[in-house]
């Protein structure tokens, strides 16, 4: 699992590593500032610069991240291969003691130094092979002003993300690390040296492609400490093992969980089918199927009960709680929405609440509530940003632009797990977060949807948390999208090519023989 810091998380973790383990804040800063400037020279050697000695613009601010930056010139300096200046902003009685005793060591060593000025922004000069930004750091947001804006600015004008090789140091200057946000002329960086953990904006758009290729620097303290003090999360490959477990040879299909599927009217038939085959291809061990249509697709292997349809086309909602009821006992998990059509859809959502269940059932499509409403803790709303406008009364635009934001706020209020299909999908109970980082835009194909709901219907059903089950779901949703991709391509790929792809995903040996045929 890996964490992501905020801005007041880094602090924490920080003040943690000097106040409890003994690590002072200079010895931080030597250690971000070695492993940054060893990155920068691997970086350099692998860019297509040929220079003998290639020249580096280091970009220094006041405050510790500036201290960063000095130190990162006496690194380069030291390995006698580059030529390195600094240019120097800000308020040198500001000053934290460790970063001013890094400002006297490059002087001490007669680094060339200029301190910028207005009078100065025209005769600046970027031509260089390298530029390092140390200018703000963590503790700044998107709203830059004074001189690192003009200096920012006239980079954006001179064109010099063309020309030479850019690196952050910790955050690129003119991103907000908290909610990624990013100024228009944010520094564009090629790659990013980050401290700790890489930050939670730094994970959201636009910000993201402001920080190119990312290595994080550890400091010499124990990564336990990011853990502890990041409340943003993404699962990793070797996390689903951990999380689902391994089959055993003495089991049956009720060891694996039984997922009851609410789903289907007259127009969109399919939406039950890709569900449940998808449920089906996550594990699940049976799949009861509750529809009003008979689609050809519907998988064999799965119970149905055919329900009768109503005028409009949707279920009889009366008729469908019966046979809810009559299979409860039998139920882990209950999937309730794919294509249901609105009407039944909101129906049967308020059927579902007046039924005091134990279990979980993940509310999508046209089961979301219309609005913000109390539902049981262990319940999932999945919602795309139009369905969380309508349950939100949220503008569609503020949402796609903060859905982190956005998604912890309302999950708390709700007091349930949300799961927001935004870029990157987040996943919270309102005090943990889950982001996905896979997934591409192939898989913006009807059916899509349809096949999470079943994939995080076949985990709850196999006793996993509702947060975990949730979250594990989305990355695998992705890593099936991204395999399919990379078989039929973005342009090409069909809902039925992810659940194709999700064995692949859950077994890696399967990837590995199909990349060994190709």
């Amino acid at each position: 699992m890996r964490a992501y810091l905020t801005p007041s998380g880094q602090k924490a973790a920080d003040d943690y590593a000097i106040s409890k383990i003994g690590v002072s804040g200079s010895i931080l800063m030597e250690n971000a500032a070695s492993g940054s400037a060893h990155c920068i020279a691997m970086w350099l050697d692998a860019s297509a610069i040929r220079a003998e000695r290639p020249s580096i613009l280091i970009l220094c601010g006041s405050g510790n991240n500036g201290g960063d930056g000095f130190a990162i010139a006496r690194h380069l300096y030291c390995m006698n291969r580059f030529e390195v200046t600094i240019y120097h902003v800000g308020n040198i009685d500001a000053m934290s003691p460790e970063a001013k005793a890094n400002l006297e060591s490059a002087h001490a060593l007669n680094i060339p130094i200029s301190f910028i000025h207005q009078d100065a922004l025209s005769t600046l000069s970027f031509d260089v092979d390298c530029i390092v930004d140390a200018l703000l750091g963590t503790g700044a947001n998107a709203d830059i002003y004074g001189m690192p804006y003009e200096i920012l600015k006239r980079m954006h004008e001179l064109n010099v993300y063309e020309k030479s090789l850019c690196i952050a140091i910790d955050i690129p200057s003119g991103i907000d690390a908290e909610n990624g946000t990013a100024h228009h002329y944010a520094f564009k960086a090629h790659g990013t040296c980050t401290m700790f953990s890489e930050k939670v904006g730094m994970q959201l758009y636009p910000a993201k492609q402001h920080c190119g290729e990312v290595e994080i620097i550890m400091l010499g303290v124990p990564e336990h400490i990011a853990q502890n003090n990041a409340s943003v999360f993404s699962l990793e490959d070797q996390d689903i093992h951990d999380i689902i477990g391994i089959r055993h040879a003495q089991s049956h299909k009720y060891t694996y969980g039984r997922v009851l599927i609410i789903a289907g009217s007259r127009d969109m038939s399919g939406a039950p089918a890709l569900c449940a085959m998808s449920a089906f291809r996550t594990g699940v061990g049976l799949v009861e199927i509750m529809t009003p249509v008979i689609h050809p697709s519907l998988p064999p292997e799965a119970l149905l009960s055919l329900i009768p349809m109503d005028d409009d086309g949707g279920m009889n909602v009366d008729s469908l709680m019966t046979h809810v009821k009559d299979s409860l006992s039998k139920t882990n998990a209950i999937v309730c929405g794919p294509g249901l059509g609105i009407r039944a859809g909101q129906h049967i959502f308020q059927e579902l609440m007046k039924l005091n269940l134990s279990i979980t059932v993940i509310l999508d499509a046209d089961a979301i509530p219309n609005s913000i409403v109390n539902v049981p803790s262990n319940w999932v709303i999945t919602p795309h940003a139009g369905e969380f406008a309508r349950m939100t009364g949220l503008e569609r635009s503020s949402i796609e632009e903060f859905p982190l934001r956005h998604v912890t706020h309302i999950s708390k209020e709700m007091q349930c797990i949300v799961h927001l299909k935004s870029v990157p999908a987040c996943t919270s109970d309102g005090t943990k977060t889950y982001l996905t980082k896979t997934g591409n835009s192939g898989m913006a194909t009807a059916g899509s949807g349809d096949i999470l709901s079943g994939m995080i219907g076949a985990l709850l059903a196999r006793g996993i948390n509702p947060l975990e089950a949730t979250a594990l779901s989305a990355m695998l949703h992705g890593e099936a999208g991204d395999f399919a991709q990379s078989v039929f391509g973005e342009e090409s790929m069909s809902a039925s090519d992810i659940i194709a792809s999700i064995p692949h995903v859950l077994d890696r040996s399967l990837m590995d023989s199909w990349e060994d045929e190709a």
